[in-house]
């Protein structure tokens, strides 16, 4: 049987998809996983580690909070919302959120996991091969999200002594008496480093150096009118401006996504007093901020590392152990590979129009749509869960052909005109400084 669409990978991206799908025509659909359980970043999953967003930014909230999918209804159907309540949690725990995730993920009928999706061919509709069977469709949604970035310096070296942060847990490297190095200032490398002193004190490691290209371990900006960049009105006015006003707008507000909660922050400084002040047998940790890893060479068992804190400014570390923080990067995934020529890609993520579907040389009725894969064109919002109901339901309202949802809400503060101005004003003066006037609220 044909389907109206193929969704590969049921991670928190399609499973908002899914959900919406299920709740609002019940068919015509399919997401496969290759999980059979719902799991969420398993190999960094640390059992304290709290959200960096609201709780009510979850599948479906943000667009249908009457929604059976939500994770209010979660708690309620577990019987555990009066002591979520009092808990008082600053934020949700991830591992709470994943089992919420997990549930959503075998409630829904149209999710199937134990499938990999090999390969999808196009020959006038998809053809979505997995181990199982050959499925068709008329449209195809990709949300598997992004794969670890592992930076060329350290690229030949990866092992059980060096690896990326998101197999920590799978790796479990033995760090009794070992220098460790942690490669990355984000909340990543805040989370590795506070999971490597949060162990018995039998179990610490001689020392832990922390390398950030940044010039401190600065918090993320979770501001009121920041986060007036994550409501889809600021997300459409992102599409409409200009390449070179996207770049600038995220590198002035990279703290917005990319900075470490204060708690995280806070628990670091805690740890650094303690074992500073307090601990007899104490861990060395050593910060370096403002420094690059220029060079990585093997050493024995562990690794050389060069870092260059200014132009001149060279300090050589070694580490038994070395553990990458380096975030997440976009690659055209394996399965396309049959199709990638065909599909048009800027910079080094796939081109899509508003509603997230790929521009390629195929039918304008069959499409390819990608989930949490379009930094550069989809803005801050993007990898985050802020929009991620609201970019499901403009995928849906595409797959049935019909025009975008209009807000309930009012117009946020700081956007207070449409983006058809937003367009006009662009084309008509390309070299006003369009982010400086969206934050100071005025119109464009």
């Amino acid at each position: 049987m044909e389907l109206s669409c193929i969704g590969v990978g049921a991670g928190p991206s399609n499973l908002s998809l899914a959900c919406q799908i299920h709740e609002e025509i019940g068919h015509g659909a399919l997401f496969l996983d290759r999980q059979v359980d719902f799991h969420w970043h398993p190999g960094s999953a640390f059992d304290s580690t709290e959200l960096q967003v609201s709780h009510f930014k979850d599948l479906i909230t943000l667009v249908n909070p009457r929604s059976a999918y939500t994770f209010v209804n979660y708690l309620h159907e577990n019987g555990r919302l009066y002591h979520f309540l009092n808990a008082q949690f600053e934020a949700a725990l991830r591992a709470e959120f994943e089992q919420y995730l997990n549930w959503a993920f075998h409630r829904n009928p149209l999710v199937r996991g134990g499938e990999t999706v090999r390969e999808i061919r196009f020959d006038g509709e998809f053809r979505v091969r997995t181990d199982n069977a050959v499925r068709g469709a008329r449209n195809v949604v990709v949300g598997i999200g992004r794969q670890p970035q592992i930076p060329s310096q350290f690229q030949g070296w990866t092992g059980p002594n060096l690896f990326h942060s998101s197999e920590i847990l799978h790796i479990h490297p033995e760090v009794h008496k070992k220098h460790v190095c942690v490669v990355g200032g984000g909340q990543s490398g805040a989370e590795v480093l506070l999971h490597l002193v949060g162990r018995p004190n039998e179990q610490w490691p001689a020392s832990i150096t922390w390398v950030s290209q940044s010039e401190s371990y600065l918090a993320i900006d979770n501001s009121p009118f920041t986060n007036e960049l994550f409501t889809p009105c600021l997300s459409d006015r992102f599409v409409a401006m200009s390449e070179s006003q996207r770049r600038l707008l995220l590198r002035r507000f990279m703290l917005a996504s990319e900075g470490i909660s204060e708690n995280a922050l806070r628990a670091v400084y805690q740890a650094l007093y303690r074992h500073a002040f307090l601990e007899p047998n104490r861990c060395e940790i050593t910060l370096q901020p403002g420094c690059t890893v220029s060079h990585c060479i093997n050493v024995g068992a562990g690794h050389r590392l060069t870092l260059q804190h200014e132009v001149e400014e060279v300090e050589e570390v070694t580490a038994d152990i070395v553990i990458l923080a380096t975030g997440y990067e976009n690659a055209v995934p394996g399965f396309l590979e049959p199709i990638a020529h065909r599909l048009e890609t800027i910079d080094n993520e796939l081109a899509i129009r508003e509603d997230f579907s790929v521009f390629w040389d195929g039918p304008r009725d069959r499409r390819i749509f990608v989930h949490n894969a379009n930094v550069g064109q989809g803005g801050l919002a993007d990898p985050n869960l802020t929009l991620l109901a609201w970019r499901a339901r403009r995928i849906f309202d595409s797959l049935m052909e019909s025009a975008p949802r209009v807000n309930p809400e009012p117009p946020d503060f700081i956007c207070p005109t449409s983006v058809e101005s937003c367009s006009d004003a662009v084309a008509e003066d390309g070299q006003r400084d369009m982010t400086r006037r969206l934050l100071l609220g005025g119109g464009i």
